[in-house]
């Protein structure tokens, strides 16, 4: 891929990361000035929740610009690595897997309809080879009201984006999650003195980092297609 678009996802990517770092940093002063203990209760609590918000956020954001990239990129899904020529027919999966209503008073027949579902879905992959790929971004970067483990690697697997580097970060995703729903819900009035909020920040945007990193080489190295696997 030519230089002026890698820069250009170069720089949104290092732009939305930079703003979400200040705005913790931000916070993190705060935290300090604070002498009150109920006062640096409430902004430890502000910032475990901003933590994930910013998780949550960033991670929304690059994959829309990978995908967004992916788009303009004019390829063919017979091109395009399985996992996006997939994405790209989820609607038609969807269809498949969805069971359709039987007629009671003709069951012999449900074996000849499955054979007609089976072919429909056969004609509907094998038209489409010739088309350019166009995936739905909000859908495929959808973190269905929570960034959980298994949402980040199943979207992760959406756009054809290897998710091993990832799994270090399951138990850290998870853990702030939890932590997140707790003083969301009230469940979690004060925050330890002993908890080190420098770690999970310091998990959080090695996460971002990390996703970063991987996004722009698949850009650079054209990862998305089947050609390059």
């Amino acid at each position: 891929m030519s230089a002026s678009p890698l820069v250009s996802l170069r720089a949104a990517l290092e732009g939305e990361l930079t703003w979400r770092r200040v705005e913790i940093k931000d916070l993190r002063n705060m935290l300090s000035d604070s002498s009150s203990a109920r006062v640096k209760n409430s902004h430890k609590r502000a910032i475990i929740v901003m933590l994930y918000a910013h998780l949550e956020g960033f991670v929304r954001s690059a994959l829309e610009e990978y995908a967004t990239t992916i788009n303009k990129s004019q390829i063919t899904l017979g091109e395009a690595k399985k996992q996006l020529t997939a994405a790209c027919l989820s609607d038609a999966f969807k269809r498949y897997r969805t069971p359709e209503n039987v007629d009671r008073n003709d069951m012999s027949a449900s074996k000849a309809r499955q054979v007609m579902r089976d072919a429909e879905l056969v004609e509907s992959v094998l038209d489409v080879r010739d088309q350019l790929v166009s995936l739905d971004v909000q859908k495929i970067c959808s973190t269905d009201s929570n960034l959980t483990p298994s949402i980040l690697r199943r979207n992760l697997q959406l756009l054809a984006l290897d998710d091993h580097r990832f799994r270090r970060f399951v138990d850290k995703l998870d853990g702030l999650l939890k932590k997140r729903n707790a003083i969301a819900h009230g469940e979690q009035m004060r925050v330890a003195e002993h908890d080190d909020l420098s770690h999970l920040e310091n998990d959080v945007f090695e996460l971002c980092e990390v996703l970063m990193l991987d996004i722009y080489a698949a850009v650079r190295n054209e990862s998305f297609r089947r050609a390059n696997e």
